[in-house]
């Protein structure tokens, strides 16, 4: 309200001021007493500068008077007539407000000086009572005698602390609350300390398996027990410094973290994502949701912000409930626990916000419904847990059990690729010799018939088809003996640009009877030296020149390139060919596996060059890549450590 508005209702109101003696109010030693408004006159000190010497000499009171929540922040007196019962003169005084004096006036006598001072912005050893929350003036009023009661106050309205309900004044026998006071506080850090435990426990589990759900509900049960801490006063006692005063809106934003943690562990403990991605979305639209209330308050709407806090839990509750239903509906095994944990937090939590919203009024069994509900849950959950980690269990020993199953087969096919290759690798060694002398006697043969004899093509026919089976004895013996190791790498330093270009040579003259070109792209007059079986390497590129020879087409290019680079060295062999499907990379560099494509010139295959070259390359510390794509030919490139 502007100061001018002020200024207008302070030389008014005295015109509409109430000039019938305010009741005087009685208290009674066996019921706390909330005070009305007929018993409360109101005078505004605008300036911050009145003494309680010029307050009671002012006429300017309303009454009745009370502290609403359209007053602006500043300064105000209320008085109060009041009378003790007799034998009892102890009593405490409620008033949630951040700042207030008390003075009494005993037949009309000021006090000697300012004793009774208390409120949340006041630290907590500066109070007349050292009790958090809410704050108490503790006065001492002489049985059956008229006094008058004046409350200097300075408070900020519709913040956290009043955000948009009048400020009510409650009178308590001291013993009465102080021992509601006590009862109040055990019964919080109980709880707390019940949810800091089972957090500390999760935890544990947490770094056992590893699982997301577990690390959601240690930060829910940990936010929980902060929040409890922090409303009971408890934070207050071990982090209050003396030079500023408690952050109380610490327990709004604690309680919106709580909440965001809740959904984040029924997400992940439900896997919503899986089993009900509609209330999947709508979950992680309330996750951002939850920031507007925290941007209200930090910008002080408090009202708004509270308002909203208290409807987005109401429909997180909800909603929650709805998620686990309707997955427990599709047979997930752990959605039952979580509906039987939730269904007392969500209640406890609704009854909470009807409170909050004052659809409920506040008793022990409302005032502590949150609570209840969270404690609840939070030991429920331990038993939906404990349920996941017998699954997580169950899950691990299938999965080790089937791992054996693997190894063991994997084992198994391992011996009988070993003794397939070891009698492959024998039966071509018997074969070769037999083989070798054959084709021995068909070039005796052929010399000894003159040129003209019809027999010369048979022979020459024998010859061919000797010859294919003898390289496909070799294959077999070479990668039989790659396979057990038996082939000794006798590494040497070489130029491998002279090695390629005396290969690519040899393979030039192939090349020209199918109509091919095959060029090779070296380096000009600069060695590539590498540390290599020469006899090896010269094997692997050769397998790699017949395979592009085999499958090229008449007419199109095969280039052989040669590039060095800091620390490899990459030989290359790209050609015009079919190209090879997906199907043909994942098989590409087993044995005996035969590709989509055909020879170009019916040459055979044996399946066994680019595994043989695989093997040697890597043998020789390098490997092998490919580039290949269906009807773009193919690029095989060996990359080996280059040397100086």
């Amino acid at each position: 309200m502007p100061p001018g508005y002020i200024f207008l209702l302070l030389c008014f109101l005295p015109l509409f001021r109430d000039t019938s003696p305010t009741p005087i109010l009685r208290l009674d030693r066996n019921a706390t007493l909330t005070v009305q408004e007929k018993y409360t006159s109101l005078l505004i000190d605008p300036t911050d500068t009145l003494t309680l010497a010029q307050v009671i000499q002012l006429d300017r009171w309303t009454t009745p008077g009370h502290l609403h929540p359209d007053l602006p922040p500043g300064t105000y007196w209320l008085r109060l007539n009041l009378v003790a019962p007799a034998g009892y003169s102890h009593w405490l005084i409620k008033i949630p407000v951040d700042q207030v004096v008390g003075y009494v006036l005993m037949e009309g006598r000021l006090p000697p000086h300012d004793t009774l001072r208390t409120g949340y912005q006041v630290p907590l050893q500066e109070r007349d009572l050292a009790v958090f929350r809410p704050p108490y003036l503790s006065l001492h009023l002489p049985p059956d005698v008229p006094q008058q009661l004046y409350l200097r106050i300075r408070h900020r309205f519709v913040s956290y602390i009043s955000p948009g309900v009048p400020i009510s004044i409650q009178f308590y026998p001291i013993d009465k609350a102080l021992a509601a006071e006590r009862a109040h506080r055990v019964v919080q850090g109980v709880l707390a300390g019940l949810l800091l435990a089972m957090a500390l426990y999760n935890l544990f589990l947490f770094l056992v398996v590893r699982e997301r759900s577990y690390l959601y509900y240690v930060m829910l049960t940990a936010l929980l027990a902060l929040f409890w801490l922090s409303a009971s006063g408890y934070l207050a006692d071990l982090f209050w410094p003396a030079n500023r005063t408690y952050p109380h809106s610490l327990d709004f934003y604690l309680l919106l973290g709580a909440g965001l943690s809740y959904l984040c562990f029924t997400i992940a403990f439900l896997e919503t994502a899986r089993y009900a991605p509609r209330y999947h979305r709508l979950l992680r639209m309330l996750m951002g949701a939850l920031a507007l209330p925290a941007w209200m308050g930090l910008l002080n709407y408090w009202v708004v912000a509270e308002r909203m806090a208290a409807l987005l839990a109401a429909t997180v509750a909800l909603l929650s409930l709805g998620a686990a239903w309707q997955v427990h509906r599709r047979r997930h095994p752990l959605a039952r626990y979580y509906l039987l944990a939730a269904l007392p937090f969500v209640l406890g939590l609704l009854v909470y916000v009807a409170v909050w919203w004052g659809l409920l009024p506040v008793l022990p069994a409302t005032r502590y419904s949150a609570q209840i509900g969270s404690a609840a849950e939070a030991l429920l959950l331990s038993l939906a847990l404990g349920a996941r980690i017998r699954q997580l269990t169950r899950e691990r020993e299938q999965a080790l059990l089937a791992r054996a199953r693997a190894e063991a087969t994997e084992q198994h096919l391992q011996e009988v690729n070993a003794l397939k290759t070891h009698l492959l690798g024998a039966t071509a060694h018997d074969l070769r010799n037999p083989l070798s002398s054959l084709q021995g006697l068909i070039q005796t043969v052929r010399e000894e018939l003159p040129p003209s004899s019809p027999h010369q093509e048979l022979l020459e026919l024998a010859e061919a088809a000797g010859r294919r089976m003898l390289d496909t004895l070799e294959q077999l013996i070479t990668a039989s003996a790659l396979e057990s190791g038996r082939v000794t790498f006798r590494r040497t330093r070489l130029d491998l640009a002279a090695l390629t270009a005396e290969t690519v040579r040899f393979y030039q003259l192939c090349a020209a009877r199918k109509q091919q070109q095959l060029t090779f792209a070296g380096p000009p007059d600069m060695p590539c030296f590498v540390e290599a079986d020469p006899e090896q390497l010269r094997r692997a590129l050769a397998n790699l020149l017949s395979n592009a020879l085999k499958f090229t087409p008449a007419g199109k290019r095969i280039v052989v390139r040669l590039h060095r680079h800091t620390s490899t060295v990459r030989l290359s062999v790209q050609d015009e060919g079919p190209g090879l499907t997906e199907a043909d990379r994942k098989r590409l560099f087993g044995y005996f596996q035969r590709l989509s494509a055909q020879p170009t010139g019916d040459e055979p295959s044996s399946g066994l060059g680019l595994a043989i070259t695989r093997q040697i390359v890597e043998r020789m510390g390098g490997r092998i890549e490919v580039e290949s794509a269906p009807g773009q030919g193919s690029t095989f490139t060996i990359v080996l450590p280059a040397i100086r």
